[in-house]
């Protein structure tokens, strides 16, 4: 598995254009947005940096993690996947191995969209380290479930993008990454709770905004929401790919 997930990184960080899609396009929008409606870190607008940061960042994240979970699909066209299958592997393995990778991806591209704001727009992160660690493993967890997810119920890498494209986009409206939630209406933010970006958007809220330590039960919440969907998200991946994928040996 390691060997899989060492395979799978050293393909990404030498592909040009997933290294642009991942981590340049994500900071050109954050920059982009962060000049409209974030002041560029004037300290008396932290809460529209801080949304700009955190509801672009989740965004971007579910659209690279979609890519991550069709790479999955690229091999079963390409021949590779049915060679692993049939190798002394265990099946589960070639899953978890991609589920490591998508963690591993997730985390690098959270933690540089944290530094990059901080970095050029001031967004204090050094005093809320612990919370933001958490957080951001958290929602890298969360996250990737739903890319392994895609992949293990389409059929083409071309579907993946299809399905992934309309549902991003929508968890992302509703989810308070395109608008922020306080300024919806009250049956829509009732709805937002089945958004994996409310949840980790409201997270990054408790620790820049109302300033939540790391043990505060209100924070830890949810974390623990998030740890929850990723869990779900990835059983119910494991259960669809044995039964699909699995079948082509």
């Amino acid at each position: 598995m390691i060997k899989l997930v060492k395979k799978d990184l050293k393909l990404f960080f030498g592909n040009k254009q997933d290294m642009l899609l991942t981590f340049a396009l994500p900071i050109i929008f954050i920059t982009l947005f962060a000049f409209v409606f974030g002041n560029m870190g004037d300290e008396d607008n932290v809460g529209g940096l801080v949304h700009v940061v955190a509801g672009m960042s989740v965004m971007m994240l579910l659209f690279s993690v979609a890519g991550i979970g069709g790479s999955l699909l690229d091999e079963k066209q390409e021949g590779i996947l049915k060679k692993l299958l049939c190798s002394p592997m265990h099946p589960n393995h070639i899953l978890y191995g991609k589920l490591v990778f998508a963690n591993i991806i997730s985390i690098v591209q959270l933690i540089i969209m944290f530094v990059y704001a901080w970095l050029v727009f001031g967004l204090d992160i050094m005093h809320h380290l612990p919370s933001l660690v958490l957080m951001i493993f958290a929602t890298a967890y969360a996250c990737s479930g739903f890319g392994v997810l895609l992949a293990s119920f389409a059929k083409s890498r071309q579907q993946v993008q299809g399905f992934s494209t309309i549902i991003v986009l929508v968890m992302s409206a509703i989810g308070g990454s395109m608008i922020p939630i306080f300024i919806m209406p009250e049956i829509m933010q009732k709805i937002a709770v089945v958004s994996v970006n409310y949840w980790g958007i409201q997270g990054f809220y408790d620790i820049f905004l109302k300033l939540l330590p790391i043990t505060d039960i209100t924070f830890l919440s949810k974390v623990f929401v998030l740890i929850g969907i990723g869990t779900s998200l990835n059983f119910i991946a494991f259960q669809m790919f044995k039964r699909s994928i699995l079948k082509i040996v």
